[in-house]
């Protein structure tokens, strides 16, 4: 009788024991085993760089806006007997950023393996530019106008004398902001914005350079 029950209480112990190790087996953690993974090495090449400047289009980074004013005198009919005159207050703004559409591989220079935080990145890029230039058509308006005395004989030039103004102001607020500085501005801009973007993607090193150097006098 002896013998059966310690035979029962061995067959316990080693049931017990199996339950044990499978529950081990199906998720719990192995106490001093190591778990040895291999690290991921990302690389980066020229074009996938290429179309994350691409994907910005063109950076429009600076804008100024500008006001000044001109005289505008006609005379006209026999004699000059017609006259007119008038003063014009325009506001504009200007921006100037840099157009990256155009930029090829050639234009990108990678020096190092491809690994994005051990490879040096360069960009040669034109430089920045007057993108365009809007007139504020609610502020902007005529201030002073004198007509002709005999205006209901010789009519009115006002809004070819205001469109005249309007083409000479808009030259004239462009060379103004040349003259601040709007086109070092915009480069100043471009750079961070595309150092930026090249840091997202793991570059640390970026240079980004300008073919021409900015110019501080309207072409």
């Amino acid at each position: 009788m002896k013998r059966y029950l310690v035979l029962i209480l061995i067959l316990a112990i080693v049931g017990t024991l199996i339950m044990g190790i499978r529950s081990i087996t199906q998720g719990l953690p192995l106490v001093g085993v190591k778990v040895i993974t291999t690290p991921t090495t990302v690389t980066v090449n020229g074009p996938v760089i290429l179309d994350a400047i691409h994907n910005l289009a063109t950076l429009e980074t600076v804008s100024m806006v500008l006001a000044n004013d001109q005289d505008i005198s006609k005379v006209w009919g026999l004699e000059g007997l017609c006259q007119e005159s008038l003063t014009y207050l325009g506001y504009f703004t200007v921006t100037a950023g840099v157009d990256l559409q155009d930029i090829a591989g050639t234009n990108i220079i990678l020096e190092g393996n491809g690994v994005p935080a051990q490879t040096a990145v360069t960009l040669r890029l034109l430089p920045a530019q007057i993108l365009h230039v809007e007139l504020d058509t609610q502020r902007s308006r005529v201030v002073h106008s004198d007509l002709s005395i005999i205006s209901q004989l010789c009519g009115t030039q006002l809004p070819a004398m205001v469109l005249e103004a309007q083409t000479n102001l808009e030259k004239i607020v462009e060379a103004s902001a040349i003259q601040q500085g709007i086109i070092k501005m915009a480069q100043d801009q471009a750079r961070f914005v595309l150092q930026k973007v090249l840091l997202e993607l793991g570059f640390t090193n970026v240079t980004v350079q300008f073919n021409e150097s900015y110019d501080d006098q309207p072409n």
